[in-house]
C-alpha cells in the first residue's frame, strides 16, 4: 500500500480536499496517481474497472480549456465526479500530463479521512492522443479572483456534455490490483479517538458499508473533531432519564450546543446500481426522518434547558446557559434539482422550534470541516449557511474554492 510506503505523503494528502495528486517515486521518474474521493466513487471504480477523463473547454476568451473531470459512472446521466481545474504556470498542469499520459501507471484510490482502499494498475490504451491534445491546449493563469467562477463553469461544462464529449473522454482501465482490495481498517491515529462515545468501540471502518449507520456516525464525529477541541464532540450520547439516543452527535462549547442527526444509504453495489429518482426519494425520505429525530432532541433540551446525559462518571447535566441551540442534518448527497422541497421539511422544524437547524450533505460537511479548523469559524459556516438558506428559501449546497486550511 502506499500510505504505508510512504507515511509522509499523507501530510500532503490530508490538505486536500478532494481531487488528483500525481506523485513520483521510484523507479526515478515513475509516477502514480492518488485519487481523493467520497467512498461511493471508490467503490464504482472497484465496481466498473474504469475511470473516465473529460478534457473540457468551454470556447470563451484565448485560454479556452477549463480543466479535467474525472467521472465515476455508477449512472449513465448524473455520474460521481470530481472537477480539477488547471491553469498555465502551474506545477500541477505538466504533473497530471506526465502521469496520466503513461501507457501505464499505479492509481492508488484515498477516501476523505484520507484511508487507502484500492491500488491498482490503469491503462491509458488512448496515451497518444492524450499527449497531442495537451500539446494545443490553452489554459488561463491562475487567479484567486476567478478560480471559484472557473470550477463553476468546468462543472457545468460538464453537465450539459454530449454524445461526442463522451465519445472523446480518456477510460483508464482499472486492471491489476496492488493488493487485495476487501479491506477493513483498525484506525489507531490520534485522531481516530479525538472525541468521546458513549460505548468504548475500536475504529473500524470499511469501504463495503451494508449498514452505514454507526460507521458514517464515526465518521462524521471524526470531521467535526478538525474543528472542535477533544471532549467537545460527544458520538451517541445517551439520555439519563430514557437509556436511549439523544442524537448521533453532540457537540457542546462555551458558545453552543449542536445536535447532529446523520442519515446515510448503504455503499454496496445494489446501492450504487439504483436508479436516480429512487436515490433522490431516498434522500427525502432520510431527511423526513433526520428531521424528526432531531426535533426530539432540540425540544428535549428546550423544555429542560439542557440535557442530562451519560458518563463513565455518571449522569452529567449541561445547561444551555449562555449557548445556542442548534441542530444539523447530514445527508450523503443532495440534488440540487430537488433542495428547495427537501429544505421546505427543515423549514417546517425551524418555524416550529424557532432554532436554526441546518442541511449539508457529507461532502460539503468535509471540505468546510476541512478548512475552518476552529469552533468559531466552524460555527460562522453554518450560520452563512442558514443565513443563505432564509434568503433564498433552500440550502445551498457548500464548497470551498479557498486555499487549504493550515493546522
Amino acid at each position: 500500500m502506499l500510505s504505508l510506503r510512504y507515511p509522509s505523503l499523507l501530510s500532503s494528502l490530508r490538505q486536500l480536499g478532494y481531487g488528483l495528486m500525481p506523485v513520483f517515486h521510484e523507479p526515478a521518474g515513475t509516477g502514480a496517481l492518488v485519487l481523493k474521493l467520497p467512498k461511493a466513487a471508490i467503490l464504482t471504480a472497484r465496481m466498473r474497472n474504469e475511470v473516465k477523463v473529460y478534457l473540457l473547454s468551454d470556447g470563451e476568451g484565448p485560454a479556452t480549456h477549463l480543466g479535467l473531470i474525472t467521472a465515476f459512472f455508477e449512472d449513465e446521466d448524473e455520474p460521481l465526479m470530481i472537477a480539477t481545474t488547471l491553469f498555465s504556470g502551474d506545477d500541477l498542469l505538466p504533473d497530471i500530463v506526465s502521469v496520466l499520459g503513461q501507457p501505464e501507471f499505479d492509481i492508488y484510490f484515498f477516501d476523505e479521512h484520507d484511508r487507502e482502499w484500492l491500488g491498482v494498475r490503469a491503462i491509458n490504451s488512448d496515451v497518444d492522443r492524450w499527449r497531442r491534445e495537451f500539446e494545443t491546449a490553452t489554459f488561463a493563469p491562475f487567479d484567486p479572483a476567478t478560480c471559484g467562477e472557473l470550477v463553476e463553469r468546468l462543472k457545468y461544462r460538464f453537465s450539459v456534455r454530449d454524445g461526442n464529449d463522451d465519445c472523446l473522454a480518456f477510460t483508464m482501465m482499472l486492471g491489476e490490483r496492488l493488493y487485495p482490495d476487501n479491506l477493513l481498517i483498525l484506525d489507531f491515529r490520534p485522531a481516530a479517538y479525538q472525541f468521546r462515545e458513549a460505548q468504548s468501540r475500536p475504529a473500524v471502518a470499511q469501504l463495503i458499508r451494508e449498514d452505514p449507520g454507526p460507521l458514517n456516525e464515526r465518521d462524521i464525529a471524526l470531521l467535526l473533531s478538525r474543528a472542535f477541541p477533544t471532549n467537545a464532540v460527544i458520538l451517541n450520547p445517551i439520555r439519563s432519564d430514557t437509556a436511549r439516543e439523544l442524537t448521533d452527535v453532540l457537540v457542546v462549547t462555551e458558545r453552543v450546543m449542536l445536535f447532529v442527526e446523520a442519515k446515510d444509504s448503504p455503499n454496496t453495489a445494489a446501492s450504487l446500481n439504483r436508479s436516480i429518482d429512487r436515490k433522490r426519494k431516498t434522500i427525502q425520505n432520510q431527511v423526513k426522518k433526520a428531521t424528526k429525530q432531531l426535533q426530539g432532541g432540540l425540544s428535549y433540551a428546550q423544555a429542560h434547558n439542557g440535557i442530562t446525559i451519560e458518563s463513565s462518571d455518571g449522569p452529567r447535566t449541561i445547561t444551555l446557559d449562555g449557548r445556542q441551540l442548534l441542530g444539523l442534518i447530514v445527508v450523503q448527497e443532495m440534488f440540487d434539482d430537488d433542495q428547495s422541497e427537501n429544505s421546505k421539511i427543515v423549514f417546517d422544524l425551524i418555524q416550529y422550534l424557532r432554532v436554526p437547524v441546518m442541511l449539508i450533505d457529507y461532502a460539503g460537511l468535509h471540505m468546510v470541516s476541512l478548512n475552518l479548523r476552529t469552533p468559531e469559524r466552524f460555527i460562522d459556516a453554518l450560520h452563512a449557511l442558514f443565513d443563505s438558506a432564509i434568503e433564498h428559501r433552500r440550502f445551498p449546497r457548500s464548497v470551498w474554492n479557498g486555499p487549504p486550511a493550515t493546522e
